[in-house]
């Protein structure tokens, strides 16, 4: 049963929205200015590369105390506690000369903002029931496929106009409105009566039944190869573009920017799907899709070779699938264990950014100009969402009573 702030409106999607899509802008607002920002440091595009990297390991590393802060203080005091933490470091950002400092502080940007994708999904499951969740979950992923797609626009035309510092004040002036907003507008949705004592025997509890849960493990798996899968292939797509088809990176960039609307579409059609056919329905279309379009990408390698038109499809079809997958996916990894939503959420978002970013490694590595290796990798991953179809076909909430 959910307790009461379940009736909480759905007012409350659009905020939540907004606090998920903050990581994803912070990390990719920085992508047009690494050049001029490698030149005003003194450092190469490969070490420049590293605000990236930082950023990302901050995710990973501070998504797991997230969540669990969350079920043990309450999302709305954590949720405010990590995005004045974004704001300072983003300040910080924009103030630093050093490059050392910089790539120290874009970690603790990433740690800060870390909770905002957490707490997120921790309070949609305490306000839904699972269905509704995975239908919420819907629009906050869609949002997130939004952010990535602004960000790189606004931090071009920062850095051409007021220079690439200033994406970093940008950061922290976007992170004091969700600041603001949060502590407005967000009530505690923390059920105290359902959350243990903070003690370290009860947390080794929790994440031993998570890591013990084959249902948990499968949504967890499923949103890591799913974005494995469009990593892949982002990891290499800029050079793939100049290789294969002649085309700058200008050209990779609206072709990039068109997959994020077919994401968008995805996750609205995710969203539609679940409240009619159900959440696990909507997840095998998806699937299948993401098998469509791996397995079209290595066809298409072994045969033809990289042409734009079947291959912006393909990548359309991947992402498209990708969105009607991942609020599934999310929505399944919370919904194991409810009472410890927030500790679910951050290291399922954990385990999951550590094994796409793993694919977008791998991609990197085996990138020798040759794009099969990068077909074959994309349909692997692709095949492998599928099979974790098998892991998740009994629902969370049949195995939590049979526990």
């Amino acid at each position: 049963m959910l307790s009461k702030v379940a009736t909480a409106p759905r007012a409350l999607i659009p905020l939540l929205s907004l606090a998920s899509a903050l990581s994803p802008f912070g990390m990719v607002v920085v992508v047009p200015t690494l050049s001029e920002l490698g030149r005003r440091y003194g450092i190469g595009s490969a070490e420049a590369q590293f605000l990236i990297s930082a950023y990302l390991f901050g995710l990973g590393a501070a998504q797991p105390f997230s969540g669990l802060l969350c079920d043990r203080l309450g999302r709305r005091p954590v949720l405010l506690g990590g995005f004045a933490l974004f704001v300072v470091a983003s300040l910080g950002c924009f103030l630093v000369r050093d490059i050392y400092w910089l790539v120290a502080l874009r970690f603790v940007q990433a740690a800060g903002v870390s909770v905002g994708t957490v707490a997120s999904r921790a309070v949609v499951r305490v306000t839904h029931d699972e269905q509704g969740t995975a239908s919420a979950m819907a629009i906050i992923a869609a949002a997130m496929g939004v952010a990535p797609v602004i960000a790189p626009v606004v931090g071009g035309l920062l850095s051409g106009t007021a220079g690439p510092q200033s994406v970093f004040l940008a950061s922290a002036v976007l992170g004091a409105v969700v600041l603001l907003t949060v502590w407005i507008r967000l009530p505690e949705t923390r059920q105290a009566e359902l959350t243990p004592a903070v003690n370290w025997k009860t947390t080794r509890s929790d994440y031993r039944q998570l890591l013990g849960s084959r249902v948990f493990l499968g949504y967890t798996l499923m949103f890591g190869f799913v974005q494995g899968a469009f990593f892949s292939f982002l990891a290499v797509g800029a050079e793939v573009f100049e290789r294969d088809l002649g085309m700058g990176p200008q050209a990779f960039g609206l072709v990039w920017g068109a997959m994020a609307f077919a994401y968008i579409i995805g996750a609205g059609l995710a969203s539609r799907l679940t409240r009619s056919i159900g959440m696990h329905r909507t997840i095998l279309i998806g699937m299948f899709f993401a098998c469509i379009a791996g397995g079209g990408m290595l066809v298409m390698a072994l045969t033809s070779g990289v042409t734009l038109l079947p291959l912006a499809a393909l990548l359309a079809l991947l992402t498209g699938a990708s969105g009607l997958v991942i609020p599934g996916s999310m929505a399944g990894a919370v919904s194991y264990r409810p009472e410890i939503a927030g500790t679910s959420s951050g290291l399922s978002s954990a385990m999951g950014l550590v094994l796409s970013g793993a694919f977008s490694i791998a991609a990197g590595v085996i990138y020798t100009g040759a794009f099969t290796p990068i077909a074959i990798l994309v349909a692997l991953s692709a095949a492998l969402t599928a099979l974790t179809g098998w892991m998740v076909r009994q629902p969370a909430s049949l195995e939590t009573r049979e526990r």
